[in-house]
C-alpha cells in the first residue's frame, strides 16, 4: 500500500514535466514490467509458505525498482543533453533517489 501511494506521488510529480510535449497520459506499457507482473502471479500461485511469499514479493519489488531507476537514469541523461533547467530535472532526481531508497529497503527486507 505504501509503495502504491509513493508511486502515485511520483507520477504526480513527473507528469507535469511532459505537458509541454502535449502527450496524452496513459497506462505504461513495458514488456519488462509486464513480464515481472506475470512472473509474480505464477510464483504467488505456487507459494504456500508466507515467508517465501514475502521473499517473492521483495524480489519482484527490487526488480521493479531497478527498472524504474534505469528509466529515470535515461530521462536524466536526456535532460542533461538537452540542458534542461533545474525545475525539470529536480523532480526526476528526487524520484530516482526515492526509487534507490526503495531498492535499499527491499534488499534489507529480503536479507
Amino acid at each position: 500500500m505504501a509503495h502504491g501511494e509513493a508511486t502515485t506521488e511520483q507520477i504526480g510529480r513527473i507528469e507535469p514535466l511532459f505537458e509541454p510535449v502535449q502527450a496524452e497520459p496513459g497506462p505504461i506499457e513495458n514488456s519488462s514490467l509486464e513480464g515481472l507482473r506475470e512472473r509474480r502471479e505464477e510464483l504467488i500461485e505456487d507459494v504456500r509458505d508466507p515467508n517465501l511469499g514475502d521473499l517473492v514479493e521483495a524480489e519482484l519489488g527490487r526488480a521493479i525498482e531497478r527498472l524504474e531507476i534505469t528509466k529515470l537514469e535515461t530521462l536524466l541523461t536526456l535532460a542533461d543533453r538537452m540542458d534542461l533547467p533545474a525545475e525539470l530535472v529536480d523532480p526526476l532526481e528526487e524520484t530516482k533517489a526515492e526509487a534507490e531508497n526503495g531498492l535499499e529497503e527491499l534488499t534489507a527486507l529480503a536479507a
